[in-house]
């Protein structure tokens, strides 16, 4: 048996031949795989800490009758007894090794968000020339996972500066929205993967005053995930 584990941080991978009465301390996700071991004289539990796509590695800590055992390095794995009396002291783990051992595991694995974030002229809505040469990199990653066979949705989040009021704000956010979301309409993506949203001035990617230009806030991101 094989179980998979993420955290809020990072992901946890898990492969118990026979889950163990542990306790797993965290904010986790859980997935579970079958994997069939042949000639084990004692199914045990191998608990093996990843880092994430980022860098980052959270811990994860095993507590048996004996005792705790925490990881908190990349690579490194514990075995727990079946029964769950026992865990063995972190050691590393071959990178190899945990790709094979893995590797239908982690390819089940949705996939992490990826956000893009195309800005506007003033009181436009109109892209900037660096944004309009980003709609190439959007389609060929929705695209992609498109071809693939893969679930995907996509987030849509118009955004204004200060500039104006409440009302012209959210009115611009929104068609802001609206031309990106046209512009992938346009290019083959269907409708009802994409939802559509606006916060006018009310989400700021950088704090301003009032009244203030500031070309980082008038912006839409697009999620994928």
């Amino acid at each position: 048996m094989s179980k998979l584990i993420r955290t809020k941080d990072s992901p946890f991978y898990i492969a118990p031949v026979r889950t163990a009465q542990k306790k797993i301390w965290g904010h986790l996700v859980v997935f579970l795989v079958l994997l069939i071991l042949s000639g084990c004289a004692t199914a045990k539990d191998t608990v093996v800490l990843l880092q994430d796509a980022d860098g980052k590695v959270g811990l994860i800590t095993i507590t048996t009758k004996a005792g705790a055992k925490t990881l908190n390095a990349p690579n490194t794995m514990v075995e727990v007894t079946e029964s769950g009396t026992h865990a063995s002291d972190p050691e590393k783990m071959d990178r190899s090794q945990i790709d094979s051992i893995f590797n239908d595991s982690m390819n089940a694995l949705p996939l992490e968000p990826v956000t893009f974030i195309l800005y506007f002229l003033h009181d436009t809505t109109e892209l900037t020339a660096r944004s309009k040469s980003l709609i190439p990199e959007v389609l060929s990653l929705i695209n992609d996972r498109q071809n693939k066979g893969m679930f995907y949705e996509i987030g849509i989040i118009g955004h204004t500066d200060t500039t104006g009021d409440d009302e012209l704000n959210m009115r611009l956010s929104c068609a802001r929205a609206e031309i990106v979301r046209n512009i992938l309409l346009s290019s083959g993506i269907r409708l009802g993967q994409m939802e559509v949203g606006y916060h006018g001035a009310w989400d700021p990617a950088v704090l301003t005053g009032n009244h203030v230009r500031e070309p980082r806030n008038r912006r839409v991101e697009i999620i994928v995930r």
